[in-house]
């Protein structure tokens, strides 16, 4: 009876460490993720996107794989090629607009896409973030107000 004991006291620390390892890396795999690259800025200067890579201590089996659809169930155990994240920034004040999740990026990323008729900054099936009320397609107010003022200055 005093082998099955300690055998059942080892079972239950490995999945209390384990499972501790795994809830720990969860939250820190974006708290200390590190940039991959160097940001991309939008045409229009409104928005910047950075991709970070995750910091995960576990292997990467270990993590599930969600799809960027969510009607799409995610993936456990999955096998990862390229798994980042990315964060929508407003390029003119350097506020925090969105984070998304981890997603492969060679399933499901693509070109940037600004947001032109959507409202949304994307990278393929990866939806990033919403566009601003004042930068709506990447065209800000200000500017588009300015470039009519222009205009008008020329033909009077």
């Amino acid at each position: 009876m005093k082998p099955f004991s300690q055998r059942l006291k080892f079972f239950i620390a490995y999945i209390t460490i384990a499972g501790s390892f795994w809830t720990a890396s969860e939250w820190w795999e974006k708290g200390l993720a590190e940039r991959s690259g160097e940001p991309d800025i939008s045409p229009g200067g409104c928005y910047r996107v950075e991709l970070f890579k995750p910091f995960w201590v576990l292997p990467m089996m270990f993590h599930s794989m969600p799809h960027p659809d969510s009607e799409v169930p995610r993936r456990w155990l999955p096998w990862w090629e390229y798994p980042a994240f990315f964060r929508l920034y407003d390029h003119r004040t350097g506020e925090l607009i969105s984070e998304t999740e981890v997603y492969d990026l060679v399933s499901a990323s693509g070109p940037l896409d600004w947001g032109d008729g959507s409202g949304e900054v994307s990278a393929g099936m990866i939806s990033i973030g919403p566009n601003l009320p004042d930068c709506i397609d990447d065209h800000s107010r200000e500017a588009s107000m300015t470039g009519s003022t222009i205009t008008l200055d020329v033909f009077q």
